[in-house]
Parts: structure tokens; sequence; C-alpha cells
């Protein structure tokens, strides 16, 4: 209990932390920013009046793990409907049709659903406490729908009290387990617990809506075989050994679309994940709602997340994986990792055809992280201070990026914030068309690799931000191909060398419109009316430049060897 009562503090003290950063800048009139000689050094920036995006961190407004409660029902159980039918026998109800069923009381045993192909059943939980070590205590074998509402002011209990799953176990594999679409919703509280396998399971389409609902499970907390779609309310998915929320199929829906979504247009969701927060078959996507609402969500993995059991098997711990895209556009993220804070794989092969496209798109919305990793590109041995028990014998994850697209990496609105991370932004084409970034890397800022294409970073509008160490073998901005610049403002800091620098490329850095202010080393080829302008902004301290009429303030934590600048617009 002592290494999960630090572990969890850490987590808190990074939250506090970061919102107090965020805070300090709130009552400046110019554009601030901060860079630091340490690449793990927090951000300390203001937005940027070009973005439209909130700048707010993610954890003001989310849930935590203490955040829902639920008392365990001690009257006699109740299973009453006035348009369905059920059978029992001894301590296990079976509804064989469909209709309405409230539910009251203590039951040790099972609501087992084997109605109609077509039958759409509503479990209605009134004040309720479900127990089983046999089986799920919530078992949907076969229905059209089956929807499980908690009723307004109630408090719902479900606990799977088997003992850990093994190769030959049986049965559900959730303490709520469907084999049919389910919706979990109402106005009141459940609280699950999975000793078993997952938490919350169906192998089709599973959406939450309205509810308070804490899910804590030895493997997966939430699970979609086709689909999570998360539309409001307050969730909390604990998972001590596995993934938080995660889909797996990946064949065609009726409609001919890939299966294997998550989506998240409302509500406020936090995670705290042995392995991935979230980690979908297909594509993850965050978005409003049709009225304009959008996700909050919080996300701790590995040691990041008090709940990590220290003989956690997991080998990735990610805060989004995909295996084709990731889609942001609305909403607050925030993310406490130990691997990549989004993540998307290029190439997988689909069951409905087609592989991964290994593209991530942010276009609005607030995404910021600390990844932990370490100075060295390879590491190994203990995570850090986490898991029950004190250190986690998991391994750390080499070269931990913030934003990891296999293939391509679009950013084009919102905010984006990273604090700490081995590379900040990495993806074979990297493309920024708007939105304010804040980059602190420990070895490159903003990494082109070789890939699918020739190496490309195209910057055509926002505002870029990038720090990392003026020692050592780092880069802030490094392409394997070109870094062409159009429009926009890029700040890069990096060493003085042509070996280690503040912008670097195998090709050519050219630079026809926009503004690029290089705190370090870079050789630029400037075109078109960009004019190159002397400037002292090099030194550690607070600087404020004016760029196009508009002033600019940021803060270098340590000194770098020269300052470049290159602009279509009058810079003093």
């Amino acid at each position: 209990m002592t290494g999960r009562l630090f572990n969890k503090a850490l987590a808190i003290g990074l939250s506090l932390a970061l919102m107090m950063s965020l805070a300090a800048c709130g009552g400046s009139t110019d554009q601030e920013s901060t860079g630091g000689q340490s690449p793990a050094q927090t951000a300390d920036q203001n937005t940027n009046q070009n973005s439209s995006a909130s700048d707010s961190s993610a954890t003001a407004d989310a849930v935590t793990d203490d955040s829902i409660h639920a008392a365990e029902a001690t009257g006699a159980f109740s299973l009453t409907s006035e348009d369905g039918t059920f059978t029992q026998s001894g301590s296990i109800y079976t509804i064989t049709a469909a209709g309405t069923y409230v539910l009251s009381g203590a039951l040790n045993g099972q609501i087992l659903v084997d109605a109609g192909d077509d039958d759409e059943v509503v479990l209605e939980l009134s004040g309720v406490t479900i127990s089983y070590d046999q089986d799920s205590p919530i078992k949907c074998l076969n229905a059209d729908k089956v929807e499980i509402s908690a009723k307004a002011d109630t408090e719902n209990v479900i606990k799977d009290t088997r003992s850990t799953k093994t190769v030959s176990s049986g049965g559900g594999n959730g303490a709520i387990y469907a084999k049919t679409d389910l919706k979990v919703k109402g106005s009141g509280v459940l609280v699950v617990t999975a000793d078993y396998n997952n938490g919350v399971e169906t192998t089709k389409d599973l959406t939450i809506q309205k509810l308070s609902l804490k899910v804590t499970a030895y493997n997966n907390a939430i699970k979609g075989g086709d689909s999570v779609t998360v539309k409001s309310g307050a969730v909390v998915a604990i998972s001590t050994n596995g993934d938080g929320v995660e889909t797996e199929n990946t064949d065609a829906n009726k409609n001919g679309e890939t299966r294997g979504d998550i989506l998240l247009t409302g509500g406020s969701i936090t995670v705290y994940a042995a392995g991935d927060a979230f980690q979908a078959a297909h594509s993850f996507t965050m978005e409003a709602d049709e009225e304009g609402n959008t996700p909050v969500v919080l996300i701790y993995t590995g040691a990041y997340s008090g709940y990590t059991a220290s003989g956690a098997s997991t080998t990735s711990y990610k805060g989004v994986k995909v295996q084709d895209e990731l889609n942001i556009s609305a909403g607050s993220l925030e993310i406490h990792s130990y691997d990549d804070g989004l993540h998307a794989d290029y190439g997988t092969s689909f069951e409905a055809g087609g592989k991964g496209r290994g593209t991530i798109n942010i276009s609005g919305g607030s995404v910021s992280m600390s990844v932990y990793s370490p100075e060295n590109k390879t590491a190994g041995g203990r995570m850090g201070p986490g898991g029950r028990g004190g250190w986690s014998n998991q391994q750390t994850v080499s070269g931990a990026d913030g934003i990891h697209a296999d293939y391509k990496l679009n950013i084009s609105g919102g905010t984006v914030r990273i604090d700490s991370a081995y590379e900040g932004l990495e993806a074979n084409v990297i493309s920024i068309s708007g939105g304010t970034i804040y980059v602190a890397g420990n070895d490159d800022g903003v990494n082109a690799t070789k890939g699918q294409e020739t190496a490309q970073i195209n910057i055509s509008g926002g505002y870029l931000d990038v720090t990392v160490s003026a020692n050592g073998d780092t880069d802030g901005i490094d392409s394997n191909g070109s870094y062409i610049q159009s429009g926009g403002i890029v700040i890069t800091r990096g060493p003085s060398s042509e070996m280690a620098a503040a912008i670097d490329a195998d090709g050519s850095v050219s630079i026809s419109g926009g503004t690029l202010i290089i705190l370090g080393y870079g050789r630029v080829s400037a075109s078109g009316n960009v004019k190159q302008y002397s400037l002292s902004l090099h030194s550690s301290g607070s600087h404020s430049v004016t760029i196009g009429g508009t002033s600019y303030t940021f803060t270098n934590a340590g000194s770098y060897g020269s300052t470049s600048c290159y602009s279509s617009v009058s810079v003093k």
C-alpha cells in the first residue's frame, strides 16, 4: 500500500504542477513562452493569438479515482418486470424476453440474459449489489441490444470475485459481459470490480452515456470488441495489469466500415492503466457532439498509475495507441505515460481489408503530456517509483516520444504541450499549418524520420516553440529529408554545431515565408521576400520580440550559442 500511495501522490503532484504553471501565465498580455536548457523542464507558455483552442489543463475538470463511490446494498434481492419474462434457478435469474427489468437489493448470484435475436432488454439498476464467484455477475448471451441503466440517486455495485483468469478458465470474460450491443447509462452510480479478467466487456458495440461509472479490473477495464463510444458522464477506468479502454475487431460493419474504433464526444474520462490507456484496433477520435459538448480526458500509464501491479507484464504503456488513424478536433487531453503519449501504427492489416495509415491529425482542442523518457537512447531496469509495493519491475520503453506517427503527423489547430519526452514530435512527414505547439525533448524536439516517403517537415502556419539541451547530441528540429517553411512562427533551440543543432536536415532547410528564430546552430536557405534579422535572444532569461507588429515573450532557462532570424515580416 505504501508504494501505491507514494506513486499516487507523484501523479497528483505532476498534475498540480502543470495546473500551476498554466495558471501562472494567464495574466500576461504578451505572447509568452518558456524554453529551457533541461529538456524535462515544464514549458510555461501562453497561447498564441492565432490559436482558438483552450489552453487549460484537463486536470481542472477531470474525475479521479476518488470521485466515484457506491455503497453496497444490504436488503433482500428483487427482480421485477411489467413487460418481460424471466426464470429463477437458485441464485441464477435468466431473462428470456424483451422488456424492462428492475433490480434492487443484494444478490450473490448471476443475471443471465438469453432472449430472442431481435429483443431489446433493459436492466434498471435501482440500488443493487451483485456478486458472483462462478461466472460473470451480469452475462448477456443473446439479444439484439442490452441496456444497463443506473437509476437517478441510486448506488450500484457489480463484483466479479472469481480467481484471476487462467488459460483453462471458463465463463464470461468480464464482470459485465455481453455478446450483444451494450449501452451502459443512467443518472445514478455504478461501480464495477473485476478480480477475474475484464471489467465491462462486450464482443460488439459498447456505449457509455451520462452515467457515473468506475471500473477496476485485473485486465482491461473497458472493452468493446467492435467499438467503444463515450458520449457523456463521468468514467474512471482502472486496470492493474492490462489496458484501460480497448477495442479488438477489425472486420467490416453493415456499412462496410472497419470496426475497432474508439470515439469520445463528451464526458470526463480518467484512465489509470498498467499498459496502454486507450488501445484502438482501428481508429481513435476526440470530437465535439452535436450540442458542442467536448470530452475531458486524463491518463496515467505504467508507473504513473498508482494501481499498476508490481508484477504487471505489459510491454506497452502508451497514452493512446491506434492501428490506423488518431484524430483530435476538440476537448482536453492530458497524458502522463511511460511510453509514447500518442502513437499511430502503419501497415497493420485489417480483416475488412486495407492497412493502417499510421496518421495523427490534431485540428483543435488541448493536448498536454509528460512522457517519461531516460536521457540515454536505450535504457532498461526499473521504470520509476510506482506500482503496488514500491518500484515496478516493468522495463523502461526506449525512446518514448510525445507524439509518434509511423507515417503522417498533421497539426492544423488546437494547443499541444509536450513538457517532457525522448522526442517530442516524430513522424515520417510532419505538416504544421496551425495551432500552438510547445515541445521539450530529451533528444530531438521535432524529428522527421525515414519511412513511406522522403522525410519532410512542412510549416505553413501556427506557432511552434521547441526546446532541447544546448549540449549533447540533440537537435531542436531534425529532418532526415528536408525542412520547408512557408508560413507560421518557429522558435527552435539546440546546440551550436553542425553535428547537433537547433535545426538540421539531411536535405535543405528552406524558408520562403513566416518567421524562423534559431537559438543555436542552423544553416538556412532563404527565398522570396524573407530577410535575415540581427537579434540577440539566445542568452538565458526572458526575451521579447515583435513579429509583424505582435509582441511575443519567452524565457530561456539556459544559454544557447547564437541567434539567427529569418522572416517575411518585420522582426525587432
